[in-house]
Parts: structure tokens; sequence; C-alpha cells
């Protein structure tokens, strides 16, 4: 995810709307990996239970920051699978 916010107080914003997402479902992890730029990471048993609690969350923390005039953009990266054989 890139997440902006300009305003005085963005960081707080940004901030706020990650730890409520991640209050929700313990599944999730969210992950800064440096200024715009977040990882969200869901552990799930298959991809359709994880793609059901992702697409709400990603729609909660979008609203969230475009609420406070914020930017918000969410690309998928490939899946990392890590189930032993």
């Amino acid at each position: 995810m890139e997440i902006t916010n300009n305003k005085s107080d963005g960081v707080e914003i940004i901030k706020k709307a990650l730890l409520d997402a991640t209050k929700k479902d313990p599944s999730i992890d969210i992950t800064y990996l440096g200024a715009p730029k977040y990882r969200l990471s869901i552990t799930s048993e298959d991809f359709k239970s994880a793609e059901k609690t992702l697409k709400p969350i990603i729609v909660e923390i979008q609203e969230s920051i475009e609420k406070k005039k914020g930017s918000f953009k969410f690309t998928r990266e490939e899946s990392k699978k890590t189930r032993e054989n």
C-alpha cells in the first residue's frame, strides 16, 4: 500500500487508520517499508478466506485515509506460500 497525507497530523491519521484495521483481525500484519509504503500480510489456510478478509480491510483503510484528505494506493504482490511440503 502507498499511503500519504500532507496534513500536519498526517502521520497520526495514517497510524490510526492502520491500527484500527489490525485490531479487527489478528491474522493481519502491517509492516512499514519506508514512507509512503506499507505491506499488509494476511495469514490464512486458503486464498479464498484470505481474500474475504482482505477486501473489507482495504476498503476501510482507504475510506479512513481519503476522508482525511490523504491518498491511498493498493498494489498486490505475488503470494508467498510458506507451507512446508
